[in-house]
């Protein structure tokens, strides 16, 4: 009997577990501080507030999210068969609900800066977005998964950049959002983990892309989020912030991609 190749637990354990790690602390150091609600309540003060977004915001609802799931439950059963299907589309649509659990009964934002302000950790659409790229990557073949890794992260960062810009979410709801979604999808592959199939050409490109491209958004991010706090500027730790942003959707989707195989 040959034996199948499949992704490993132990890659998706250490994934899993930074996942947690970042998510656990972009809720104790965004929310749950005073430091952390100033710096996000500047971010949100230089954003410029907008009811009717530009996609790829403005295409959630709940229709279309369901549509989504249907659409990539039927691509995964052609592709992987049914039982996978059910896996992938049972997956993201627990993180989507996750969130708005977590968001509407479980975590409460505390008055240490800004009274009565409700909770919005972690961001239902950031949610959404992740989740979705997330089914699609274990959804599609080994062959095309790359390319739609690659244009996945830049929906998922458009939609991150333009929740800190036309300001409806924090910096710490998008990455915490991404971190929930990426810890449920390590914690499959630790329980379900996928077969590993034929090794695509442009894999490895796209993973070395998505990393280099991330810690470079990250670290500029970083360095002008320390000028902005030393200049007191609400629009340059705006601009970190969609940075950052970008950045951690640019490595959660190299993630995604281990994950997936």
């Amino acid at each position: 009997m040959i034996a199948v190749a499949r992704v490993s637990r132990g890659r998706a354990i250490a994934i899993a577990i930074c996942a947690a790690v970042i998510g656990v602390l972009s809720y104790v150091l965004g929310v749950g501080s005073t430091t952390g609600q100033q710096a996000e309540a500047s971010v949100l003060d230089a954003a410029t507030f907008t009811m009717d977004p530009p996609a790829p915001l403005n295409l959630v609802s709940v229709s279309s999210v369901a549509l989504a799931l249907a659409l990539i439950g039927g691509l995964t059963i052609a592709a992987h068969g049914f039982r996978r299907a059910f896996v992938i589309v049972f997956t993201a649509g627990f993180a989507i609900l996750a969130s708005q659990l977590l968001k509407q009964q479980l975590l409460t934002r505390p008055g240490l800066f800004e009274f009565d302000a409700p909770n919005t950790f972690p961001s239902g659409h950031m949610t959404v977005f992740t989740a979705l790229l997330a089914a699609v990557v274990w959804a599609v073949p080994p062959r095309v998964r790359a390319v739609v890794g690659l244009v996945g992260a830049l929906v998922i960062g458009a939609a991150a950049w333009q929740l800190l810009a036309f300001g409806w979410h924090r910096p710490s709801d998008v990455l915490g959002a991404q971190a929930l979604v990426l810890f449920i999808f390590a914690m499959l592959t630790v329980f379900h983990p996928p077969r590993l199939g034929a090794p695509a050409a442009l894999g490895a490109t796209a993973r070395v892309i998505l990393t280099a491209l991330g810690v470079i958004a990250v670290l500029v991010a970083l360095a002008i989020a320390a000028f902005a706090a030393l200049d007191s500027a609400s629009s340059l730790l705006l601009v970190a912030g969609e940075l950052g942003v970008l950045g951690t959707g640019l490595l959660t989707t190299r993630c995604l991609l281990v994950l997936a195989g």
